[in-house]
C-alpha cells in the first residue's frame, strides 16, 4: 500500500515483472476492500497514509490475519522502526529500497510463513465448525479446514459471537467495514464466494438469510 502514484506504479510494475500477483492501493479503505475479497500472503505497507497509519494497519494485521507484513517507509528514525516492529512487521526496510532486496525479501517471508503452515497439525474431526480468527480458517465438522479472506473471516465470527439472533445486514455490513447501507450489497459477494469455498469442501455453509431482515447462523461455529 503506497499512495505515491510514481512510487506505487513502478514497484507494481516491477514485482509483476518478478511474477508476484499484485494488488496495488493507495489508502487504507481501498487496502480494507482488496482484504475483504482476495487472499494475500504479504503486505507491503507505508506509514504515511491519507486515511490510516501502516502502523495501525500492521496492528491489525497481526491480530486477525496471518499475512506477512512488510513496512516500506521514509521514516527512519530508530523509534519508527521500533514501533513498527512492535506493532506486527515481520521486515522493516527504508525508502528508497532496492529492487532486488525487495523480491527476496518478499519470497523468503511467504516461503517462511507458508513452511509454518505446512508444520502445523492437522484439524481433527470433531463433528463442529470451528473458526480460527488469527489465523482465518473455518474448519468444517469432517476436519476439512478452509482458507477465509479477511472480510470473509470477519462474517463468520460476527455472526457466531450472536449466533442467538438475526443479524441485520446493515449491522452486519458495519462489522465489515462497509460504511452504508448501500456498500452492503458487496456483503452479497463475499457471503456467496464464502458458499462457494465450502462447498467445494464437501460441506454446506450454516448461515441462514432472512430475507429482508437479515443473517443467522442455522448451525454452531466456535471461535478460537
Amino acid at each position: 500500500m503506497e499512495d505515491d502514484l510514481d512510487l506505487k506504479q513502478g514497484l507494481t510494475d516491477f514485482l509483476r515483472l518478478n511474477t508476484f500477483a499484485v494488488t496495488a492501493v493507495g489508502n487504507g479503505k481501498e487496502f480494507d476492500l482488496a482484504l475483504g475479497t482476495e487472499d494475500f500472503d504479504v503486505a507491503i505497507l507505508d506509514v504515511n497514509l491519507p486515511d490510516t497509519s501502516g502502523f495501525e494497519i500492521a496492528q491489525r494485521l497481526k491480530k486477525t490475519t496471518n499475512i506477512g507484513i512488510i513496512m516500506l517507509t521514509a521514516r527512519t528514525l530508530r523509534d519508527d522502526k521500533l514501533r513498527g516492529y512492535s506493532e506486527g512487521a515481520n521486515l522493516y526496510l527504508t525508502k528508497p529500497v532496492d529492487g532486488d532486496e525487495l523480491v527476496f525479501a518478499i519470497k523468503n517471508l511467504a516461503d517462511r510463513l507458508r513452511q509454518s503452515d505446512k508444520n502445523a497439525q492437522p484439524a481433527r474431526p470433531t463433528g463442529k465448525w470451528s473458526i480460527d480468527r488469527v489465523g482465518q480458517r473455518l474448519t468444517s465438522p469432517q476436519g476439512t479446514v478452509i482458507k477465509l479472506s479477511g472480510r470473509e473471516a470477519t462474517l463468520l465470527s460476527k455472526l457466531a459471537e450472536d449466533s442467538k439472533r438475526i443479524i441485520g445486514r446493515h449491522e452486519l455490513g458495519l462489522a465489515m467495514g462497509y460504511q452504508t447501507l448501500a456498500d452492503t450489497r458487496s456483503l452479497d459477494a463475499v457471503l456467496q464466494r464464502l458458499r462457494v469455498k465450502v462447498r467445494e469442501s464437501g460441506a454446506e455453509l450454516p448461515i441462514h438469510v432472512i430475507h429482508g431482515v437479515g443473517f443467522q447462523l442455522s448451525g454452531e461455529i466456535t471461535l478460537r
